[in-house]
């Protein structure tokens, strides 16, 4: 298995294109909430703070050679999904300027691709790792579990603790499905898409070939729309095109400037695929 460097990560011939975002931006009428050490995480990555939308909050700790490691939050869709972790020294003292952990991936029972990346807290207390996630089947009651090198300085390579160590957690969907049926074509291209998953971490996308490249992921994708009970209208951007059991998926993560965006699922009244309009219940 080969990391390049933007931290991506291939288990099993998986293919996935990947556009980053940088900042968050939440769908809904409400976007302040009380501060809880939760939503740190989400400020610490994404610069802004979570609503009403569905997160999961975890509680598996292990602790080898004085590190304490945490399943601290996900945030799930169908195929898709957001796993903090963070590391900490069990005595409660910081970490040095420039800490980092060694050797993160995930281990999986199934295709996955990923994105991994880490920041050492402003008091130095704590290292969190943020998992960006792609799988081949649904999440749902799947086990992931998360692997981890020593501490080391991100410079040196010094070794600064030891390791490794892993945890591990069942993974839960938190999307809404919709069937439909609508067929894309675009010069030798022609795809049919089937199912649509809204979740917090956007609108997923699952279709298959009708042509005879199979092989290949499409070029071609959707206009997607979302459209809020208050009649505001946002375009979405692909954030991720990937393998799956029965063909592809697109995953609709971005806004139209390349930045990440949260969906408030009880703020969405309609969502447009081209001219196609489906309801939300």
């Amino acid at each position: 298995m080969n990391k390049n460097k933007s931290g991506k990560k291939n288990l099993m011939n998986m293919k996935r294109k990947i556009i980053t975002g940088v900042s968050l931006l939440v769908i809904g009428t409400s976007t302040t909430v009380a501060a809880s050490p939760h939503t740190d995480y989400f400020n610490d990555f994404f610069g802004g703070m979570a609503n009403s939308f569905v997160k999961e909050t975890h509680d598996q700790v292990v602790v080898e050679a004085g590190i304490k490691m945490k399943i601290v939050e996900s945030v799930s869709g169908e195929k898709s999904s957001l796993v903090f972790v963070s590391f900490e020294k069990e005595d409660g003292t910081g970490f040095p300027d420039g800490a980092a952990i060694s050797d993160l991936e995930l281990d999986m029972k199934q295709d996955v691709s990923y994105m991994v990346e880490q920041r050492l807290t402003e008091d130095r207390k704590k290292i969190i790792a943020l998992f960006d996630i792609d799988t081949a089947s649904s999440l749902e009651g799947k086990s992931v579990t998360v692997k981890a090198g020593a501490i080391v300085d991100d410079v040196t390579g010094e070794v600064l603790a030891g390791g490794p160590i892993k945890n591990k957690f069942t993974a839960h969907d938190r999307s809404d499905r919709y069937d439909i049926d609508l067929t894309l074509t675009q010069q030798n291209e022609k795809v049919g898409l089937k199912t649509i998953y809204v979740s917090a971490i956007g609108i997923e996308i699952e279709g298959e070939r009708l042509d005879d490249q199979t092989s290949y992921l499409p070029e071609i994708a959707p206009v997607v729309k979302v459209i809020t009970n208050d009649n505001q209208m946002m375009e979405l951007s692909v954030g991720s095109t990937s393998t799956t059991d029965v063909g592809f998926k697109w995953q609709y993560s971005l806004d139209g400037k390349g930045k990440r965006v949260f969906l408030d699922k009880a703020e969405i009244k309609k969502i447009m695929i081209n001219d196609q309009i489906i309801t939300v219940d």
